[in-house]
């Protein structure tokens, strides 16, 4: 169990995603903190990894749209938990458009949702990070950060301030035994992939099968991914093994990008 004794605070974890990061770094014997705005799921999320992994598991309701929620959620995982050693930020996305259509009040929810919630929970958990000499800060993003995608103007820009954010740190703190990460996903099997293929759908008037069948011509590998597949990568990156990495942005996309220009 390379994360016994360790203490993880895993973000938007009720499911998709951060549920399976939360349940693989449990598996690894982590200590781990969900997060999430799901009332009703995020509770059963908890309890289903706890009684599967056998760890110690906390939660709390959280909306990251709030300042004031994020930063009593990061109180919560310091004191509930002693530290965090482990940060996996990860968060839902803002509302897809055109550029002309986004309004100011559009572009201040996505900041706050995706940029200032990094910020502030990084703040909270890095002066302990920095007296035990050890931390990771794993960040998701997208692999929008390498390419951007059609109409996610606020998901692009956001995600893509987040990976700068991770970048910049990697210099400042590494020679306290903290690495910073990006991990940069696309075509998941989540929730928040099916909602964007039924507005990409809608859009071209198409059948939501019409946009799948055209979105996996364009993944390499035939397949979506799974929340498992990024999870295997973050396990790593948390665990010693990856002690010697920092600053990097890892695309977990089935050679997507690879495909060529837009």
């Amino acid at each position: 169990m390379p994360l016994y004794g360790k203490t993880a605070l895993i973000t938007a974890s009720s499911s998709g995603i951060g549920k399976g990061i939360a349940a693989k770094l449990a598996q690894e014997g982590a200590t781990v903190f969900l997060s999430g705005i799901e009332k009703d799921l995020l509770p059963q999320t908890a309890d289903d990894i706890a009684k599967s992994t056998g760890a110690k598991v906390h939660y709390l309701i959280s909306d990251f749209s709030n300042p004031d929620s994020i930063e009593e959620l990061g109180r919560k995982a310091v004191e509930s938990m002693g530290s965090v050693d482990i940060l996996v930020y990860n968060t839902g996305g803002p509302r897809p458009g055109a550029f002309l259509e986004l309004t100011d009040k559009d572009w201040s929810f996505a900041y706050h949702l995706i940029l200032d919630a990094a910020i502030r929970l990084t703040r909270m958990v890095l002066p302990q990070m920095q007296h035990n000499q050890w931390g990771r800060l794993i960040y998701m993003t997208s692999s929008s950060v390498v390419r951007p995608l059609p109409k996610l103007h606020l998901s692009n820009v956001m995600r893509a301030a987040v990976q700068a954010l991770a970048e910049s740190l990697s210099v400042e703190v590494g020679a306290h035994g903290i690495t910073t990460h990006v991990v940069a996903p696309a075509h998941i099997d989540t929730a928040r992939t099916r909602q964007l293929a039924v507005y990409r759908a809608e859009q071209a008037g198409k059948s939501f099968e019409e946009v799948v069948k055209e979105d996996l011509k364009g993944i390499p590998v035939g397949r979506y991914g799974k929340p498992e597949d990024i999870a295997a990568l973050v396990g790593f990156l948390a665990s010693e093994e990856s002690s010697f990495m920092t600053g990097l942005t890892h695309l977990v996309d089935g050679g997507f990008t690879k495909i060529g220009p837009l």
